[in-house]
Parts: structure tokens; sequence; C-alpha cells
């Protein structure tokens, strides 16, 4: 582990104590108190003499601004983003204090660790060490560093009510963020993924009514859980075809072994074949893959009935819709009546509960260009892979508003794509001291590499 002290006296401790502050975000509006970490990040910065603005949609669930104005009016600005929610962790669980920020085998643990304090602290510190530097203090354009609430439920309290409520305070022109930097082996070589875009989410409520009646006379009755179990089965069965696009393509090269394998995953022919080849070798990287390329309906809640003798009268079944480009709300709604059928679809009521289109950002950019350049110093042998996610980050908000948003920081090799997947919500989440010290150095070169 290095000895800059930079890393060891300031990194490091800002780093355990976030993890420490524990904001826990349950989902219930008044969980997270993401002010325990405010307070840590403003007594950080004040010793470096910046300050910021702090934003409250709700009382305690705090969203840190602070926005270095740059010398050129005309210049792009460049923000870094981080959330400082984590999702729940059962103590039980784990083999250390989800929340103790111990230090072992050369790891730090405890939740939040990987999604995402990793990056908080190392923009927050990154940051001030790349203000200090600059000349005057000050970039070309303006450098932001937001920290906000909220990420690991909708974005209400954070960036939703930020970029709908504060975006003059808020707005960049090209934003950092999680998700990506970790590692796969390819036959190729090594190679990290950089997030540059997600697909759209939707969220359906189909309900659907029968007829109720005495259970003990089953006969020909109209029976609503019959029809929510139909149509769960039908949409969780449901194939749909692969829709292969620039990120996609990327993607699939990268995964596969060989020449056919390749063939099949890049362009459809045989694509059922190599993915189950991928799955094999990698479930997480196959999933990674499969919903890059596809729509995908996932039923998961299923309600109906009220009482075990009486026949349900009422179904209700909750879709996780996760949707490609271009994909509208009629479009939707299309799809899942086709695979209900028309017979069952006549008697489902369809409402989209929650909505936000796919998003994506081109690679033609200076921000691209920076982090390719401090990847291949930190390692040369390695390349960039697009990355399009299934889930969603707070950078959606950014996109939709012209943004360009990439998910990324500096790892180590060894925090590959498997192990990120295994720890990010997971037990035992945990980063090695290497990642942390790469991605300190990527956040505080970074702007200098941007604005140059």
């Amino acid at each position: 582990m290095t000895d800059d002290p930079v890393f060891q006296q300031e990194f490091l401790p800002l780093f355990r104590q976030l993890i420490q502050n524990a904001c826990v975000n349950t989902g219930q509006p008044d969980s997270g108190q993401e002010d325990r970490s405010i307070t840590t990040l403003l007594a950080f910065f004040a010793k470096r003499g910046l300050v910021g603005d702090v934003y409250h949609a709700r009382e305690g669930r705090g969203n840190l601004v602070i926005r270095v104005p740059g010398t050129d009016p005309e210049a792009p600005s460049l923000m870094f983003m981080g959330h400082l929610d984590v999702v729940p962790a059962q103590a039980a669980d784990w083999s250390t204090d989800p929340f103790g920020a111990e230090i072992r085998e050369g790891q730090v643990w405890g939740r939040g660790a990987v999604d995402m304090l990793c990056w908080t602290a190392a923009q927050a510190v990154g940051f001030a060490e790349a203000v200090a530097r600059a000349p005057g203090g000050r970039f070309r354009g303006d450098l932001v560093f937001l920290a906000v609430a909220d990420e690991e439920a909708s974005g209400r309290w954070g960036a939703q009510y930020l970029t709908e409520h504060h975006w003059e305070a808020v707005k960049a022109d090209y934003m950092i963020t999680e998700l990506g930097g970790f590692f796969i082996d390819t036959d190729r070589g090594p190679a990290a993924f950089c997030t540059v875009g997600e697909k759209g989410v939707a969220w359906v409520r189909l309900t659907v009514r029968g007829t109720p009646g005495h259970g003990s006379m089953p006969y020909r009755a109209d029976n609503a859980a019959l029809k929510v179990a139909e149509a769960a089965y039908r949409l969780g069965r449901l194939r749909l075809p692969l829709r292969v696009s620039k990120p996609y393509r990327s993607m699939a090269s990268a995964m596969a072994q060989g020449r056919w394998e390749r063939v099949a995953l890049t362009t459809g022919w045989g694509a059922s074949w190599a993915l189950k080849r991928l799955f094999q070798r990698k479930p997480g990287m196959a999933r990674f893959l499969h919903t890059a390329g596809r729509q995908s309906l996932s039923p998961n809640v299923v309600h109906a009935g009220q009482k075990v003798n009486v026949v349900a009268d009422r179904g209700e079944l909750l879709v996780d819709c996760r949707l490609l480009p271009g994909t509208s709300r009629e479009d939707l709604e299309a799809l899942v009546r086709k695979a209900l059928g028309k017979r069952l679809s006549q008697d489902f009521q369809f409402e989209i509960t929650d909505w936000f289109p796919s998003n994506l950002s081109n690679k033609d950019n200076p921000l691209y260009s920076a982090i390719e350049d401090l990847f291949h110093k930190a390692h040369p042998d390695a390349r960039l892979v697009d990355l399009f996610i299934g889930g969603v980050t707070d950078g959606r908000f950014w996109r939709a508003r012209g943004t360009t948003v990439y998910g990324f920081t500096l790892f180590s090799k060894a925090l590959t794509m498997d192990a990120y997947g295994q720890r990010i919500h997971g037990n035992d989440e945990r980063i090695d001291l290497e990642s942390l010290e790469l991605g300190l150095g990527f956040f505080r070169d970074l702007p200098e590499k941007f604005f140059s």
C-alpha cells in the first residue's frame, strides 16, 4: 500500500467514515439520513478552503454541491457525482461488522465499499486535490462536486429533486459517476468496462377481475388467481429477439471466446447457443449481455384473493420492464398484450406506474478521451469496452437533459466483473486498497486531462 500522505491521512479516513455513517436507505422516506455524511464531507472540504451548498427535499436527506467556476464561460463544465446512501446489510450474514469499515487482507470491508462510497470518497479527495493543483485554483471550465441522497431508491429526494428544482446549481456538460471500471479476462487480453448508457425502466401493474365463489366448488370458476398465474407464466417465458447496437456489440465481442462464439453473439446467428456457453462460464456476465441486447419483462410480484376458501375475485401482477432505446409507452403495452395473447389480454387492465426512457452517451468527446488516456496509463496492456446496463443510475437524470455521462473509475485487475457483481448489495462487500489508490489518482488527474 502506498505511503502517500493524502491517501493515508485524508482519503482512507474519509472513506471509512462514510461507511461508518451507515446512511441506510430502505426506501422509506425518512431512511438514509444522508446528512450524517454531508456533515463529514463539509468538514473535509472546509479544511481545504472549499465551501458548498446543501439542498434538502426532505429533512435529514441532504445533497451537497460544490462548484468551482472556470476562467472561460464558454468552456465545458465537468461534474463528479456520487451518492451517499447504501442498501441495508444483515450483520449476522457478514464475517465482519458491515459498518465497521475494517481494513484486513488488503481490503476495506463494509456496506457501500463498491456501491458507491469508494467513488464518492475518491471524487471528494480527488476534487480537492485537483483544485489545489490548478493554477489559481481554477480550470478553464466549471468543476463541480455533487453528493446526492436517495440513489438506492428512486432518486426522489436526490437527483430527481435537484434536476427538477435546482437545475442551475447542478447543470453540467459532462459527468462521471458509477458504474464501471471492473475487469474481465478476454481471449484478446484484459479489458475494463465503461458505462455509456442505460436501458429504460417501466414498472407495469396488470389488474384483473374474477367472480367470487366458494372454494369447495372450483368447477368452471372465474378465478382471478389463475389469470394472474397464467399472465406471470406467459411474461416470464417470453423470449424476445436480439437487437444489436454498438454498445452491445462491444460487450459481446469482449465476452465471447473464439471466432464462432463471437460471430454468434455479435450478429444473432446462433446467439442462444453462444449465450448458454457464456452462462456456463460466467453467469453474471451472461446476464449483463442478455439484458443489453433485448427488451426484458420480469413478472416479480403477484397478488390474488382474500381468503383460502373463496375463489379469488381480484388479481394483480407487477412487472419490471427494462427497455431498449426508442421504445414508447404504446410499444410496451403492445408488447405486453401480445405476450398475454388475445383472450387473456382482454381481461387485464394495463397501467404504467413508473417510466424513464433509455439513455445513451456518445464517445466522440474530450471526457471519453481523457478517461481512455488515464486508463491506458494505469493499464497499458488493457482496453476499454462499452457497457450498456439494464439497471439505472442517477446519471440518467442528467442524460435526459443533454449531459454526456459515463460510469467509470480506475480499479485494479483484481476487481473483476464477477467480483463486483457478487459484492454489490451482497454480503462481505469490500474493495482492495490498490483499487482505492487508483480511483483517487483517477479523479485527481481527470480535470487537468479533461480541461487541457
